[in-house]
C-alpha cells in the first residue's frame, strides 16, 4: 500500500507544480485583446507609417507648384596680381515660380494622390489580416484552456479511482490487474494533462504575438465562441471582390502608373520658370548698392543619352505589369 501512495503521491506533486505556472497571467476579453493588437501589433504600425509615406510624397510633388524662394548672404574677399585686396559683402532673395512644364508636375501629384489610396488600402488589408490571426489565436486560446480543464476533470477522476481500487486490493476485494489498469490510466491521464498545458502555452504565445506584445507573457481569455453569421443564402462573389481592399490597392496602384506614365511623356515639355530676385551688395558693410533682377528662363531638353525615351519605356513597363498583377488578383 505504501508504494501505490508514493506513486499517486508522485502524481499529484508533478500535476500541480506543472500546473502552477499557469495560474498567474492576464485574463483579457476579444475586446482587450482588439485594442492592444490595434496599438502595438507591427503590421498595423508599418501599414500606417507607409500611409504617412505617402502622404509626405504627395507633399513633395506639390511643392513643385509653388513659388521657391531662397536667401543668401556672401562676404568675400580675393587678392589681385598687383597685391591689391578686393572684398565684397551681398544679401539679398531670389524666387523662382514654375510657370509651364507640360502637365509634369500636375500628373505626379495625382499620381501620389493614388498612392496614397493604395496605401490606405493596404492598411485595411492589413487591419483584415491581423483582425483574422488574431480571432483565431483568441479561439484556439479559449478551446485550450477549456481542454485543459477537461484533461484535469478526468485527472481527478481517474485518481479518485486509483485510490478506491488502492483500498479495495490491500483488503483483498480487488485484482492486481485492476489495479494496475487504474495506474495505467491514471499516468496517461496525467500525460493529457502536460499535452493540455503544453498545447496551453504554445496558444498564450500565438495570441502574445498577434497583440504585437514584445515579451511572452501567460495570458487568458475569457468569452465565449458565438457564430454571428448563419451563412444563409449565396453571398455576391462579384461585390465581395470589387470591395476587397487587395483589389482596391492594385486599382490605386494601376491609376498612379497611368498618371507616371503621362508625367514621363510630359517631361519631353518645354520648361518655363519665372525668376526674380532683390538685394544690396558693395566692398565695405554693410552693403549699399541696390541690385534686383527679373526674368524669364524656357529650357528644352535636346539630347540626354537616351533618358527620357528610358523612362517612358519604363513607365509603359510598369504600367503593364500593374495591371496584369491586377488581372491575376
Amino acid at each position: 500500500m505504501i508504494k501505490h501512495l508514493k506513486i499517486n503521491l508522485v502524481f499529484l506533486s508533478f500535476f500541480f507544480l506543472s500546473s502552477g505556472a499557469f495560474a498567474a497571467g492576464d485574463n483579457l476579453t476579444w475586446e482587450d485583446c482588439i485594442r492592444e493588437a490595434a496599438r502595438n501589433h507591427p503590421d498595423l504600425i508599418a501599414a500606417g507609417e507607409e500611409v504617412k509615406q505617402s502622404e509626405a510624397g504627395k507633399s513633395i510633388a506639390a511643392s513643385a507648384l509653388f513659388p521657391q524662394v531662397d536667401a543668401s548672404l556672401a562676404a568675400t574677399t580675393a587678392k589681385t596680381a598687383s597685391g591689391d585686396t578686393n572684398d565684397n559683402y551681398s544679401y539679398g532673395m531670389t524666387g523662382q515660380q514654375l510657370i509651364f512644364d507640360g502637365t509634369k508636375t500636375v500628373q505626379d501629384v495625382k499620381a501620389a494622390l493614388e498612392d496614397i489610396n493604395a496605401s490606405k488600402q493596404n492598411f485595411k488589408y492589413a487591419s483584415v489580416t491581423v483582425r483574422y490571426n488574431l480571432r483565431s489565436a483568441y479561439i484556439r486560446l479559449l478551446k485550450a484552456q477549456e481542454s485543459l480543464k477537461i484533461t484535469e476533470e478526468i485527472y481527478e477522476i481517474r485518481r479518485s479511482n486509483l485510490e478506491l481500487i488502492t483500498l479495495r486490493y490491500e483488503s483483498g476485494l480487488e485484482h492486481k490487474g485492476a489495479l494496475l489498469t487504474a495506474e495505467a490510466d491514471l499516468a496517461s491521464a496525467n500525460y493529457q494533462v502536460l499535452q493540455a498545458q503544453r498545447n496551453l502555452e504554445v496558444a498564450q504565445r500565438r495570441l502574445t504575438k498577434e497583440m504585437g506584445r514584445k515579451q511572452f507573457t501567460p495570458v487568458f481569455v475569457k468569452g465565449d465562441f458565438e457564430v454571428r453569421s448563419k451563412g444563409e443564402g449565396k453571398p455576391d462573389f462579384e461585390a465581395i471582390a470589387q470591395n476587397n481592399p487587395s483589389l482596391r490597392k492594385i486599382s490605386a496602384q494601376e491609376n498612379s502608373a497611368a498618371f507616371s506614365l503621362k508625367s514621363a511623356y510630359a517631361n519631353f515639355s518645354p520648361e518655363l520658370l519665372g525668376q526674380a530676385g532683390a538685394g544690396k551688395s558693395s566692398a565695405h558693410w554693410p552693403p549699399e548698392n541696390d541690385d534686383w533682377n527679373a526674368g524669364l528662363t524656357l529650357s528644352v531638353p535636346i539630347f540626354e543619352g537616351g533618358l527620357r525615351l528610358a523612362q517612358v519605356s519604363q513607365a509603359k513597363a510598369y504600367l503593364n505589369q500593374i495591371k496584369e498583377n491586377k488581372r491575376s488578383i
